[in-house]
């Protein structure tokens, strides 16, 4: 053989080597971005999608434009699915998807949300927060960058791509991390482990107090509230800033948006009363209503839910390996979600959560407060148990 012939059967050889691997890779699809083959025991579950979902995730977005899309950290990404009726009208034909990220902060979440009004046409969106967090106005163009650009050969020659397409195939009996959608499965199927996690987020939250808090001094008091002035904090502060504009994008744009605040579980919430921050929550929902009234005005396009309270599922018993609807204090399972979505698009029962305005604000608050001191006056057993909590996670902190 030549030098020529060579070095062509060479070349075709590395040609067809590289193709292979291409197509391999293709359509093992290890990071859901091609989103054409779905061969369970092959490649239906993506073990390695968790990795990337901050490169891919834009990518899905920008691609298949869908109507509804939720937006928030892990407890978004976890607690809403975007397939819901009462966000993704099927009837229409709509798509929904799960723009959530696991650890996201505010610019992560405000930046997804602009890159969204740009590339796709949304409809609808869940926004979800955490009151008393910061929401500044922030400069996008580093991440939007990031979530523009993200080069095809890299998802099928490179090193990355085959050796996560090798583990997805082997990794076909796991049991799967997100829907296709984007939702977050996280722990769910670690029933058994739901208390142990529980019981350590307790840990590190009563770690991280001043040795005098109110809740290690005295767990088992019924802590009365102080007094509640809603005319402080009149005007928009600055650190709401972007809050108000991207309200104002998503009103220009006609979008239907509900800004939910996150609800944790009942016990992790009494531990906010008790601990000497039973007016956090209430102080920043009114900020955020406020905030969101400024950017449009007749309330047509945004509204603020809030559903912490004593309804049964914020109570769910955390033991015995039954819960259902909570992974740990804070994230819960869509399960529960799906109840938030039906309430704030009209489609859940009266009494559920609230629809949050500045001027309600109060009354919300002493409803909420009325609703407790009946509930501890009915199940004693509420503040033993918070007690026993806070003494054992003392013991473990």
């Amino acid at each position: 053989m030549d030098t020529d012939a060579y070095l062509k059967t060479v070349s075709t050889g590395i040609f067809a080597l590289l193709a292979a691997l291409a197509t391999f890779c293709y359509l093992v699809d290890p990071f859901w971005y091609n989103r054409k083959v779905s061969i369970p025991g092959f490649n239906a579950v993506k073990p390695e999608f968790k990795r990337y979902e901050r490169h891919v995730k834009p990518q899905i977005v920008r691609r298949e434009r869908p109507a509804a899309l939720v937006f928030g950290n892990s407890y978004a990404e976890i607690g809403f699915d975007p397939l819901h009726p009462a966000l993704t009208r099927s009837d229409r034909h709509e798509r929904g998807y799960n723009f959530g990220l696991a650890g996201a902060d505010w610019e992560r979440v405000y930046c997804s949300v602009r890159f969204a009004l740009e590339y796709a046409a949304p409809k609808r969106m869940v926004i979800g927060f955490q009151p008393g967090h910061p929401f500044p106005a922030v400069d996008c163009r580093v991440l939007m960058a990031e979530m523009e650009h993200l080069p095809v050969a890299a998802l099928l020659l490179s090193g990355k791509a085959i050796k996560a397409s090798l583990r997805t195939v082997k990794g076909q009996r796991r049991m799967p991390t997100h829907t296709a959608e984007g939702l977050f499965y996280y722990t769910r199927f670690e029933v058994d482990e739901v208390e142990r996690r529980f019981r350590a987020d307790f840990a590190r939250y009563l770690a991280n107090l001043r040795p005098d808090a109110p809740c290690l001094l005295k767990p088992r008091a019924a802590v009365v509230p102080p007094d509640f002035d809603p005319s402080l904090g009149t005007t928009i502060p600055a650190d709401l800033a972007g809050l108000q504009d991207l309200v104002d994008r998503l009103a220009r744009a006609g979008v239907e948006t509900r800004l939910v605040a996150y609800p944790v579980h009942a016990l992790r919430a009494e531990a906010d009363i008790a601990c000497g921050f039973a007016d956090l929550r209430w102080e920043a929902l009114l900020s955020v209503a406020r905030t969101v009234r400024a950017a449009d005005p007749e309330g047509r396009w945004a509204e603020v839910w809030d559903f912490q309270g004593y309804d049964p599922d914020l109570l769910e018993p955390i033991r015995d390996n039954q819960t259902r609807l909570w992974q740990d204090v804070g994230h819960f399972n869509f399960e529960f979600g799906n109840r938030l979505l039906d309430r704030m698009f009209g489609l859940g029962e009266e009494g559920f959560g609230s629809r949050v305005e500045p001027a309600a604000v109060p009354a919300l608050r002493a409803a909420f407060f009325r609703d407790r001191a009946t509930f501890l006056e009915s199940h004693p057993g509420f503040m033993r148990e918070f007690a026993d909590l806070i003494a054992s996670c003392r013991k473990t902190s």
